[in-house]
C-alpha cells in the first residue's frame, strides 16, 4: 500500500530534521546556511523550502534539540542555531530511523527491480 500524503510529509520532516542536526554537528548556522548544506549533502535531492524548514527548526528548538539566538537581537535579522546535547542524542535516534526506513525501501525496490529488469 502506498504511503499517504501525511506519512510522506512526516517522513520528509524526519529526514530534514536528521540533516539539520547533521549540519549543526559541524557548527552553528542560520536557516539559509542549513538549507544550502542540506542541498549540498543530498546532491540537490532535498531542496528545503523555508516554509518547511523553519517550522521544523522551531519544533526542534521547543524540544531543546537546538538553540536559536538572534545574530543581532535589535534587528532580528538572522537566527543562528546550535545543536544541544539532547540534539546530539536525538541525531543518532533519527539516524537509526532513517537507516531502518532506507533498508525497508531498498528491499522493496529490489523486489520490484527483479521484475522490471528481467532479460
Amino acid at each position: 500500500m502506498a504511503p499517504s500524503a501525511r506519512e510522506s510529509k512526516t517522513w520528509m520532516k524526519v529526514v530534514t530534521a536528521f540533516f539539520i542536526l547533521k549540519t549543526l554537528k559541524s557548527g552553528a548556522a542560520h536557516g539559509n546556511k542549513i538549507a544550502e548544506e542540506i542541498k549540498q549533502l543530498t546532491a540537490q535531492t532535498i531542496l528545503p523550502n523555508p516554509n518547511f524548514l523553519y517550522p521544523i527548526l522551531r519544533d526542534m528548538e521547543a524540544a531543546n534539540y537546538v538553540v536559536g539566538q538572534w545574530e543581532n537581537p535589535s534587528t532580528r535579522g538572522k537566527r543562528i542555531y546550535t545543536i544541544t546535547a539532547a540534539g546530539g542524542e536525538y541525531f543518532y535516534e533519527l539516524q537509526q530511523k532513517v537507516r531502518t526506513k532506507f533498508i525497508e525501501v531498498e528491499r522493496k525496490l529490489e523486489i520490484i527491480r527483479r521484475h522490471v529488469f528481467v532479460d
